[in-house]
């Protein structure tokens, strides 16, 4: 069974497949993993994984979120699984996150393979009120920029090929889309 409801509790909506992680998911992070928590203790989203059953793909789930949610002191999850098969099946899962006045969003999306790894695709959306050019200059220096359409620009460095900056102009604002994708997790060495 692969469904999901809504849950809408304090103002805040969480997905909630089968209401597993109802009282889970319908709180604050703040309230279930405050911001002074242990160093190394797993992220929400990793707890989550871990919860509904996924085994194999937790490993990545976790090294990836414990960077990707560095330095937030808020954040809340959406998560999608297979209900019948959560650790042979993909794993979707939506972080948002905050510090300050500041907004991010962290996308982690995991795929068992055939090998007996993951295939992990993470992107983490964040925005800059600097021009996108200025974020280019100050973040990006060796990277080698591309334009996709106009106003778009993806960037790619030569020591990480699996990785892409996106720089999306708006008008007020450079919406930054940092994406990584790995067919193989753990990696190779």
């Amino acid at each position: 069974m692969s469904g999901a409801r809504i849950l809408r509790a304090a103002g805040i909506v969480s997905l909630v497949a089968g209401g597993v992680l109802a009282g889970y998911l319908a709180r604050p992070v703040l309230a279930a993993a405050p911001a002074n928590a242990a160093a190394g203790s797993p992220p929400l989203v990793a707890l989550a994984a871990q919860q509904v059953g996924v085994r194999r793909c937790l490993p990545a789930i976790n090294a990836v979120a414990q960077r990707g949610v560095a330095g937030a002191t808020m954040q809340d999850i959406v998560i999608n699984w297979d209900h019948d098969s959560p650790d042979g099946s993909p794993f979707f899962s939506l972080t948002g996150l905050g510090a300050g006045e500041r907004r991010a969003a962290l996308s982690i999306t995991t795929i068992p393979t055939a090998k007996g790894g993951c295939s992990v695709l993470v992107e983490r959306v964040s925005s800059s009120a600097a021009s996108c050019k200025t974020v280019a200059e100050r973040q990006l220096d060796s990277a080698v920029g591309a334009p996709l359409i106009d106003g778009i620009l993806v960037y790619q460095s030569k020591e990480r090929p699996e990785e892409t900056f996106t720089l999306v102009q708006n008008t007020e604002n450079c919406t930054i889309i940092r994406r990584q994708a790995a067919f193989e997790w753990p990696p190779r060495k």
